[in-house]
């Protein structure tokens, strides 16, 4: 005899009865993956921007040390000494020693604020053009004898752009074109009022990028002007009454200021410093 068993009898459950989640359950589920998503999202933005930070402060390292290097072989920072710019009479023995034609813009009223803008890194790519009748013209040339005068390019040409930038300050001032600075890393919007192409057309545009300067033959503002710039850094302070420092701008492309009480440290006061890096020499 067989025992016989009715499907659905007591004791047995149905192959068709199934017990699954309830909506809400699944309303529990997706949020509580979303909220993970968004944590685990956002931390990795943090890690991103950590990362970021932390390459630029190497880039920013390199720039330091470069101009070091710039002083222990000519005894001088760029803009000092027989590395300033001369005087309206090039070559005079009693102003610069840097002559007014080299590498400076077809525009003699340009010179100065070209010259002296804080982006301005020629001299650390490109050997000076000292005049000869003043008294360290010499280290125009690098002397394997005695060590000293310029060895460059103390940065690789690679990282040498050509940016529009204001004279006096980073953010205001007489805006110049064209001007030799040291740039890599990632490419970041330009600092316009609004994040705009920063070329030579907006007055109130003090940060544009380019791949070729006006000068360089077949430059297109078309095809050269960057829409975006690169890390920016800057030289600030190179002289004797203040601390000589690099500073990077940030990913926002603005710089700060000044620390009211430690020129050593980001300007931490103003809302486009907190994101700057600072080095003193």
């Amino acid at each position: 005899m067989y025992a016989t068993h009715v499907p659905g009898g007591p004791g047995l459950r149905s192959c068709c009865a199934f017990s699954g989640f309830t909506l809400i359950e699944l309303l529990v589920v997706c949020s509580l993956l979303a909220a993970v998503s968004m944590l685990a999202w956002g931390m990795y933005g943090d890690v991103d921007r950590r990362t970021e930070d932390q390459l630029a402060r190497v880039e920013l390292l390199h720039l330091a040390d470069a101009l070091k290097r710039f002083r222990a072989d000519t005894g001088y920072w760029p803009g000092e000494g027989p590395f300033t710019l001369a005087s309206a009479e090039p070559c005079s023995g009693t102003g610069g020693a840097i002559e007014r034609s080299w590498a400076l813009p077809a525009d003699d009223g340009e010179r100065d604020t070209w010259f002296l803008s804080p982006a301005n890194l020629a001299l650390l790519y490109q050997r000076p053009a000292l005049c000869p009748d003043h008294p360290l013209g010499h280290l125009e040339n690098w002397d394997p004898i005695q060590r000293r005068g310029w060895n460059g390019p103390y940065l690789p040409l690679q990282n040498r752009h050509w940016v529009d930038l204001g004279s006096t300050t980073p953010i205001t001032g007489t805006k110049a074109a064209n001007i030799p600075a040291f740039a890599s890393g990632p490419r970041f919007a330009p600092a316009d009022n609004g994040y705009q192409s920063c070329d030579s057309a907006l007055p109130g545009c003090y940060l544009g990028w380019r791949s070729l300067p006006d000068s360089s033959a077949g430059y297109d503002a078309g095809q050269h002007e960057f829409l975006t710039h690169a890390r920016p850094f800057l030289t600030l302070g190179l002289d004797s009454n203040n601390h000589p420092r690099v500073i990077y701008w940030g990913p926002d492309g603005r710089y700060g200021g000044t620390h009211p009480d430690d020129p050593c440290l980001p300007n931490g006061t103003d809302p486009d410093g907190l994101d700057d890096q600072v080095i003193c020499l």
